[in-house]
């Protein structure tokens, strides 16, 4: 067996496994491994599924408006608390949960600031090439972004929204659209999930195609605050999309592999 034959294969077997277990988006946690039994282990996802650390952030916090969580504050309500990431042969799933509710109107005036979107960085170096919306007729849209809306606070954690931190991208403000994810924002809130059990969560929960990210492969991080950026969260996954090429070898492999037993069965 030739040897782009023979990695074909090893390759075509590894992504059928990554695959096995099917994850819906529905905005239901349990398909992620995650529970609500009021145990601090509700968090910690299935490791078949995450299968590393590096793949899930939690930064569970509590609390009244007056509660700082860094860089801003607001409690409960602006909580980033969870980020999940699981890769495919062909889609991005992520799962977020956060206190804030996708009704949250976006109103500064009234102190007030609804949900951001999805960033995504190839290269890992804060330039986040990629943006998914998560509220609205255009939610799960995923867009190669020309420019990012920002938040209130500076790389100090000072309110400062003239000069806010550029590492912490908040909504998308302009770019084009280069696919379309499946992409669910729960707006009937749960609770006891952790230690913290009075608390109100929703969960974002998107599926993204890889063909979006054409002519962009690699390690990449997901970010993801609300428009005031009080509280983000980022997971760095040691996971590396693909090129193209290397996943059209896969069915040449395969299909050699067929023609290869027919010529010895005759």
């Amino acid at each position: 067996m030739n040897k782009m034959l023979m990695h074909s294969m090893i390759l075509a077997g590894t992504l059928v496994s990554a695959t096995a277990q099917a994850i819906t988006i529905d905005g239901a946690l349990n398909d992620w491994g995650l529970h609500q039994t009021g145990q601090a282990s509700d968090w910690i996802p299935d490791p078949g599924l995450v299968t590393d650390a590096s793949q899930y952030s939690i930064e569970d916090q509590t609390g009244g408006s007056g509660v700082r969580l860094f860089p801003g504050w607001g409690g409960q309500t602006y909580d980033a608390e969870a980020l999940y990431v699981h890769l495919t042969s062909s889609h991005l799933y992520l799962a977020l949960v956060t206190g804030l509710s996708p009704n949250t109107p976006n109103n500064p005036a009234g102190n007030s600031y609804g949900p951001g979107d999805f960033a995504i960085d190839f290269g890992q170096n804060g330039s986040y090439e990629f943006g998914v919306e998560t509220l609205g007729a255009n939610a799960g849209k995923v867009y190669r972004v020309a420019a990012w809306e920002y938040g209130l606070w500076d790389v100090g954690s000072n309110y400062n929204p003239a000069n806010p931190d550029l590492l912490h991208p908040t909504s998308i403000k302009t770019g084009n659209e280069v696919g379309v994810g499946n992409l669910v924002y729960t707006s009937t809130p749960f609770a006891n999930m952790g230690v913290n059990t009075g608390d109100s969560h929703y969960v974002i929960e998107a599926a993204i195609p890889l063909s979006s990210f054409a002519g962009y492969s690699g390690k990449f991080d997901v970010h993801w605050t609300m428009n005031c950026a009080n509280d983000w969260i980022m997971a760095d996954p040691d996971l590396t999309v693909p090129e193209p090429g290397t996943l059209a070898l896969i069915p040449l492999g395969l299909f050699g592999l067929l023609a290869l037993r027919r010529r010895k069965s005759a």
